[in-house]
C-alpha cells in the first residue's frame, strides 16, 4: 500500500492542487483527514479527475475555516491524532495535509503528531512563493529532517528564482518534482494535462 503525504510550508501554498495532481497521475485515491472551512475540498479534486469517485471521505469536516483546534473548539469537536485513520486501498493514496505540519489539532497534539503514524511511501513538500516562504520552507525541512523524515521532493507553486530553488533543495537535500504556475482556478483540463507531463519524471 503506498501511501504519499502532501504537506504544505503553510496554509494557502496550493497542496489541493498538488494533490489533484499526484492522484490523477498516480491513478490513485485522494484523501484529507481534516477539513476546515467549506466547500470540500475532496469535490474540487474530484471534479478535476478524469476518473470521478476517486475521493475518499474527509476523516473531520469543520465548517470554520481557520486551524484545526480552534474550529474543533467552536463547533464542539475534539480532534484526537489516534483516531485519524487512513482508509485502506489498493491504489497509491495521496494525503494532504490541512496548513501546515505543526497546525494544532488540539492543545497538545500538531498534524504530524497523526501524520507520522501513516507509515507513509513519500513525503512532498509543496512551497508557494512569497515574502518569508523561504523560512517557512526552511523550519519545515528542519523539522521532518530533526524526525527522520526523508522528502521525496518539492513542487514550487509560483514564480519564483531558480538559483534560490536549487539552494532550498541542497539545504533540505531533496529534488524538485514539478513546478507550477500560480493560478487562483484551475480546471480540470490543466490538472490533467499537467499530470500526464509529471506521470513519467515523478518516480513515485
Amino acid at each position: 500500500m503506498q501511501r504519499i503525504i502532501v504537506a504544505g510550508i503553510g496554509t494557502e501554498v496550493g497542496k489541493t492542487v498538488v494533490s489533484s495532481i499526484l492522484t490523477e497521475a498516480l491513478d490513485g485515491h485522494y484523501w484529507k483527514p481534516v477539513q476546515c472551512g467549506l466547500p470540500r475540498d475532496s469535490a474540487w479534486v474530484d471534479e478535476r479527475l478524469t476518473q470521478k469517485g476517486r475521493c475518499y471521505p474527509e476523516g473531520i469536516v469543520l465548517k470554520t475555516p481557520c486551524s484545526p483546534h480552534l474550529a474543533a473548539r467552536k463547533e464542539g469537536v475534539r480532534i484526537e491524532a489516534r483516531s485519524m485513520i487512513p482508509p485502506v486501498c489498493e491504489r497509491p493514496l495521496v494525503i494532504e495535509g490541512t496548513g501546515g505540519i505543526l497546525a494544532p489539532l488540539n492543545e497538545r497534539e500538531v498534524w504530524f503528531d497523526a501524520a507520522i503514524h501513516w507509515n507513509a511511501s513519500h513525503w512532498i513538500l509543496v512551497h508557494r512563493h512569497y515574502l518569508g516562504s523561504l523560512n517557512h520552507f526552511l523550519l519545515t525541512a528542519a523539522f521532518l529532517e530533526q524526525n527522520n523524515i526523508p522528502l521525496t521532493g518539492v513542487i514550487f507553486n509560483g514564480e519564483g528564482d531558480l538559483e534560490t530553488e536549487e539552494m532550498l533543495l541542497t539545504k533540505a537535500t531533496t529534488r524538485c518534482l514539478g513546478r507550477l504556475a500560480w493560478q487562483e482556478d484551475v480546471s480540470p483540463k490543466s490538472i490533467q494535462k499537467i499530470a500526464k507531463a509529471w506521470r513519467p519524471v515523478l518516480g513515485l
